[in-house]
């Protein structure tokens, strides 16, 4: 019993949780009035369903990868066979059924049937992402596209429709701008398995393009989703308050989002001369701190964002 909760929780990936919830809470703070719809049962029924995406699309890459994961990630690929692939496959069709059976009703409380779009396309999206004949992680370009859409920028609209019927541009933009900074911080995790994915026929977006054009692409979205951030939180100054905890927050962001650059940037500089092999060791390294950029950048974009909702009139 002990080692099937074990294998369970392995394929949901639970280490991504801490990342996930900046994800949820940004779009929810930046969209709420107040405190009033966070006390609902509907709200904490969209908490529920926010996770559990995730959790299908962990789930379902876990399975896909089942076999390339042998090597990079034995653990991951024990806990497919120990469970069976047909009993994860059974489960992957209960979550998705559990899914949108939550966004129905999610919908019908709330009187917003857009719900039930987004995480029927959330789902597709996810499968998409994994399974053939689609396989959008072996696409090239729609590799990025599509976790950027997959595991930021959809997941952000979803959860400020949970607290209004109609998110604003600033979030929208926001949502955006955070995937884009996020998604580049990604690739470099992507790009430290340059020979593995090349192997294995996968085709991300850094083996289509090459290692050293993949790698200044992730630099160029981290420019320009972390200007486009802080800028677009900055102008926000026209609906709240300035209160000296904004200032620190967006302080805090904007360093975070320099020193995230200053990482990219120094790696690129790193590998610009040399051959393949050396290039992709250093790139192995660098993404050590790929958690720690991505939390980095997450909770501090959810600091300047609960600056903004306490000073926000009630």
């Amino acid at each position: 019993m002990i080692r099937f909760i074990d294998y369970m929780l392995r394929i949901r990936r639970l280490e991504f949780r801490i990342a996930e919830i900046p994800i949820f809470a940004v779009p929810v703070l930046l969209e709420s009035a107040n405190s009033a719809a966070f006390r609902t049962f509907a709200f904490w029924e969209g908490v529920f369903l926010f996770f559990l995406l995730f959790a299908y699309g962990d789930v379902i890459n876990c399975l896909s990868d089942r076999d390339l994961d042998a090597k990079e990630k034995p653990a991951l690929s024990e806990a497919i066979y120990g469970l069976g692939v047909r009993a994860v496959t059974i489960q992957l069709w209960i979550m998705a059924v559990l899914a949108v059976a939550l966004s129905v009703h999610l919908a019908w409380q709330l009187q917003r049937p857009i719900l039930i779009a987004l995480v029927a396309f959330g789902l597709l999206l996810g499968y998409a992402y994994s399974v053939p004949p689609l396989r959008l992680k072996s696409r090239g370009i729609w590799n990025f596209i599509c976790l950027w859409a997959v595991i930021f920028f959809g997941p952000m609209i979803f959860a400020a429709f949970l607290v209004s019927p109609s998110p604003s541009l600033m979030v929208i933009l926001v949502a955006a701008a955070y995937g884009l900074l996020q998604e580049g911080i990604v690739t470099v995790n992507s790009a430290e398995d340059f020979f593995e994915d090349t192997a294995a026929g996968v085709k991300t977006m850094v083996v289509a393009l090459g290692l050293k054009l993949g790698i200044t692409v992730a630099l160029l979205a981290i420019a320009i989703g972390g200007i486009a951030l802080v800028a677009i939180l900055a102008l926000a100054l026209i609906y709240t308050s300035v209160t000296t905890f904004w200032w620190i927050a967006m302080t805090v962001l904007a360093l975070v989002c320099g020193g995230a650059f200053a990482w990219v940037g120094f790696l690129r500089a790193t590998i610009q001369n040399q051959d393949l092999g050396d290039a992709v060791a250093v790139v192995k390294r660098a993404g050590k701190f790929v958690p720690l950029w991505l939390t980095l950048v997450a909770w501090s974009a959810l600091l300047v964002s609960l600056a903004m909702f306490l000073a926000r009139p009630s």
